[in-house]
């Protein structure tokens, strides 16, 4: 499947597989998400310059997904699976993530300014660890 510059407002207990993809994969590109989205299987999925603020990814399955230039600004992932994500280039300003598995997420080109991990501020946990593993 292939979103191309549209809008979906609302998602509920959904499977998004494309049709030419062995064990399913879609790709979402230059589109507008604007949703709650609950139960739902994105498992595989390329998100492309497409706008996922605000939304909210509840007890879905996201893992294996690729997110490229995203704006996931304010965006709430709650009970949900991102194992083995990649984000490069994401906009994660006031994003949470709350009981998910984060499990091999990669982030490259992101900027991690204010991000906590269980109340640790992230860039001074990556700093000591620089600085005292060389």
């Amino acid at each position: 499947m292939t979103l191309n510059n549209e809008k979906i407002e609302r998602m509920i207990g959904c499977t998004i597989h494309g049709e030419d993809c062995a064990g399913g994969c879609a790709e979402m590109k230059s589109s507008r998400l604007c949703a709650v989205v609950t139960e739902c299987d994105f498992s595989g999925t390329e998100f492309e310059r497409t706008n996922l603020s605000g939304n909210r990814f509840a007890s879905s399955d996201m893992s294996g997904d690729y997110f490229e230039e995203v704006n996931l600004s304010g965006a709430a992932f709650e009970r949900s699976s991102l194992c083995g994500a990649a984000f490069e280039d994401v906009n994660l300003r006031g994003a949470a993530f709350e009981g998910c598995d984060l499990s091999g997420v990669e982030f490259t080109d992101c900027k991690l300014d204010g991000m906590t991990v269980n109340g640790y501020d992230i860039s001074e946990l990556i700093g000591f660890y620089k600085n005292n593993h060389k």
